[in-house]
Order: structure tokens, then sequence, then C-alpha cells
């Protein structure tokens, strides 16, 4: 199952890059994120209905909905992130520069409709829908809350070439965060309470925080410092020990919080 949602994924993404072959004056990353999304929910259907006889809700796949405390974390957690960030470390602020207003358009629809909306929702169904309740039926929902974050953190390798204390940054950070999402799921029973949680984290990386320039993002802060924990290294502040720590804040206040919808 989890090489089955690994190739409908990748497959679905790269239907959408193919978009990119014509120039519709950034249009096509609008019809990238579209397809992407359309073709993954329409093979997930797929498998759900078809292979595995059950139906969409089952897996968690519910009717959008609003979870108020999923809201607020995450519109806390990329909030308290940067400030830690401004308050803790020195650094400068950098505007980034593009060569046309094009270029410009193009990383928003990316950073924000691509990374910040599209791909949340799809890990999301894969990752805490399908995944996710699938190993729990085989084993508990603590071996699957486990396995899918590992899985999770995985799949973000394919992001770049990672080696050494990257790397293990990132599996750490990556676990964590799935961590983190699986239990916003399931103690809500859908994948809107992680999906709002994750949307929000990504759609954040707006705002750069960085040690050196990059041609990404609207704002960049430059911190003054190449320790790999602080900076999270090649794969950037979502792998640093302070992103980590705003993980686990999180992870402790959906544990503790009241919510009639938590199963046993």
């Amino acid at each position: 199952i989890s090489i089955i949602l690994f190739i409908i994924s990748v497959l679905a993404q790269n239907l959408g890059i193919l978009w990119h072959i014509f120039s519709f004056y950034a249009l096509e990353y609008v019809l990238h994120g579209l397809t992407y999304l359309i073709v993954t929910v329409y093979l997930v259907k797929l498998l759900v209905y078809k292979c595995l006889k059950k139906t969409i809700s089952y897996y968690r796949i519910t009717s959008f909905k609003i979870y108020p405390l999923c809201l607020m974390l995450g519109l806390l957690l990329p909030v308290a992130v940067m400030t830690f960030y401004f308050v803790l470390f020195s650094g400068n602020i950098f505007v980034p520069k593009f060569d046309s207003t094009k270029e410009y358009i193009e990383m928003l629809i990316s950073v924000v409709f691509i990374s910040g909306i599209v791909a949340p929702i799809v890990e999301e169904i894969v990752f805490r829908g399908v995944l996710l309740k699938y190993i729990e039926d085989k084993t508990n929902i603590y071996v699957a809350i486990i396995s899918t974050s590992v899985l999770f953190s995985l799949v973000h390798l394919f992001n770049g070439k990672l080696v050494g204390i990257d790397f293990y940054v990132l599996i750490i950070a990556g676990t964590i965060a799935g961590i983190m999402y699986g239990i916003a799921c399931y103690k809500y029973s859908s994948i809107w309470a992680s999906v709002l949680l994750h949307m929000f984290w990504n759609i954040g990386g707006i705002f750069v925080v960085t040690n050196s320039k990059e041609d990404y993002g609207i704002l960049q802060y430059i911190i003054n410092s190449s320790n790999v924990f602080i900076t999270g290294g090649d794969y950037g502040m979502d792998a640093s020990i302070i992103s980590i720590s705003g993980y686990f804040v999180v992870i402790v206040v959906l544990l503790f919080s009241r919510n009639s919808n938590l199963k046993s």
C-alpha cells in the first residue's frame, strides 16, 4: 500500500509538472497544482473503493471542516518560531529580488498554492488518511503514527541531496512533524485537522530564516549562524531545533486538550 500510494503521488505530481511545457504567464503553476490534487484524489478513491473495498470516510478523509484548536495552533506555530529567531538570533532582513513580475508571481503561486495548500492536502490524504488507518488496522495507532511519520520524513529526502548531519536532522524533524500531524488527525478523526496545521506551516514558508540569501519567499531573515541545529542545515528552518521544539509544544497541547471526537 505504501508503494502504491507513493506511485500515485509521484504520478500525479509529474502529470502536473507537464503544464510547465507551456507558458501561460504563471497560469501553468495553477494548473500544475490543480492537476496534482485532482489526479491524487481520483486515484486514491479508486484504490480505496476498488482495492481496499472501503469508503473514503473510513480513512478519515471527511468533508471539509475547520477545527478551532488546529486553526489556532496552525497560525501560532510559524509565528512563534519566526519570533523566536528574531528575538534570540542576530541577523539582517533581506527582500529577495526577482528579474520580473512574472517570476515573482510564479514564486508566490508555487509557495502559497502548490506547497502551501495542495501539497498538505495530498500528503495528509496519503499519510494521515489511507496509510495511517491501514497500518492502524493491521497493528495499532501507536505503530501507525510512528511508522507513517518515519515514511513521511523519508519522502522529503527527494527534495534534495542530504548527507551527514543534514540527513539525520531532517529525519528527526520530519518524523516529529509527522507525529504532530498524525495525532491531530487521529484526535479529530479527520485529515482536515492535520491539513490545517500542515497548511499554515507550509504557507509560512513565504518568510524564510536562513544563513545565506536565496531566491525564495517575500522576506528573509539572514541569521549569523552556521550551526546546523539552528539553521536546519540544507533542508532549512523546518528541520531546526527551534522548529522541532515548536512541533513538540503542539503535540503536548493536542494530547492534553479536551475533545469529544477522541476515540479510545
